[in-house]
């Protein structure tokens, strides 16, 4: 992979997420938005090397802890870093070509990786929002619907980043 364009990806994504410009999106009322670190997660685990897969996890979980509205590093780093490795293992049995698993995979990792995070932070600050519950089910769902454009031009990009010479590994193998 190349680094130096997946760290400039990364800041501008990060940027995004943790800016305004996302507001516009947001649902009223709960301002739930989605996720789109998240959506990079998946897509990234899903299409790196192991290597490449878990240092990008990482990464991305740190850009998350940044980004995040509750100030507190470590939650995001340890739950994106867990379940980036885990798709990454996964992606040998489960392969990720159609936008309905795609989604699948972005709605139910936000799911699980949210709620470990929910618990990391729990333990560091004590209890947070009450309907956080409902937050992280409908920032899922939303970031679920997403996930197809944000997926379209990461794929569009990956020749950039170096990620083509994988996916072609991958497909010669069968």
């Amino acid at each position: 992979m190349r680094w130096i364009r997946f760290l400039i990806l990364l800041f501008i994504i990060t940027l995004l997420d943790s800016g305004n410009v996302i507001n516009i999106i947001a649902t009223p009322g709960l301002h739930i938005r989605p996720d789109l670190l998240l959506i990079m997660l998946v897509f990234f685990a899903g299409n790196c090397n192991t290597t490449d897969a878990v240092l990008a996890s990482f990464l991305i979980g740190l850009a998350a802890d940044i980004s995040g509205e509750v100030g507190v590093m470590g939650p995001y780093t340890v739950s994106f870093g867990i379940f980036g490795s885990l798709i990454c293992q996964l992606r040998k049995v489960i392969i990720m070509k159609r936008i309905f698993y795609q989604a699948l995979a972005v709605m139910l990792v936000g799911l699980l990786s949210a709620i470990l995070a929910n618990v990391l932070t729990m333990f560091k600050v004590g209890p947070g929002v009450s309907n956080v519950h409902w937050i992280i089910l409908w920032t899922s769902v939303y970031s679920a619907g997403v996930a197809p454009i944000l997926w379209m031009a990461l794929s569009l990009m990956s020749d950039g980043l170096g990620l083509r010479q994988f996916q072609q590994a991958r497909v010669s193998r069968r």
